[in-house]
């Protein structure tokens, strides 16, 4: 029986509420994040609720939406089965995280240098998910990146903060922030809501080594 259903691939109306990511865990990437921070905030602290905390950094693999617990299920057990082939295409290389940039001055990120085996790393994950039916939303072209901060929320506009002006982060655009493994992959739903320890909530965690 083909599983795959009418919310398989990517359908235009869809709108993503879950995302696949590697977790940012090493200690040098938050705190050198946590200094970027706070240079930003001592030149405007109007941008202090709508930074990252260091335990929801993440470098995002793809964007998902998945609309019943039947659709979580069922991406969670693709993961869950794909675990075998993803330690196979595991990155040996780490993530670089070097500069800081914004897109269309709303969400501020660090960049992220990799080698093709995580961009390959990232099709075998996205193509597993495919494969099982989930709804994988692929609007942007692969640039992995990892945000520290977005002002294109509703709460952003209520606050009257439109844009993210680039003199704050002109002396970061070339300050290299540490690197991360490619040690697990998480399931995280979109949102406000957090785990005790700050992440996302996640639904399904792969880890590949410790």
């Amino acid at each position: 029986m083909n599983r795959t259903n009418k919310k398989a691939g990517n359908v235009s109306d869809s709108k993503a509420n879950y995302f696949l990511c590697v977790r940012v865990t090493d200690p040098q990437v938050y705190t050198s994040i946590k200094e970027a921070i706070d240079w930003i905030l001592d030149k405007d602290n109007q941008y202090e609720e709508f930074c990252y905390t260091p335990e929801m950094l993440h470098v995002t693999i793809c964007e998902i939406c998945l609309e019943t617990e039947e659709d979580i299920h069922r991406a969670s057990q693709a993961l869950e089965e794909s675990s075998d082939v993803l330690v196979n295409n595991l990155p040996v290389s780490q993530l670089q995280f070097k500069g800081l940039t914004t897109f269309f001055e709303k969400v501020l990120v660090a960049d992220v240098q990799y080698e093709n085996e995580f961009r390959l790393f990232c099709e075998t994950v996205t193509s597993k998910l495919k494969d099982a039916g989930v709804n994988v939303i692929e609007r942007h072209e692969f640039k992995p990146h990892m945000t520290i901060m977005k002002v294109n929320t509703m709460r952003a506009k209520k606050a009257k903060v439109e844009n993210i002006n680039p003199w704050l982060y002109v002396n970061l655009k070339k300050t290299y922030f540490g690197e991360q493994a490619v040690n697990s992959v998480h399931l995280c739903q979109m949102g406000n809501d957090r785990r005790e320890d700050g992440f996302y909530k996640t639904p399904t965690e792969i880890f590949f080594r410790s």
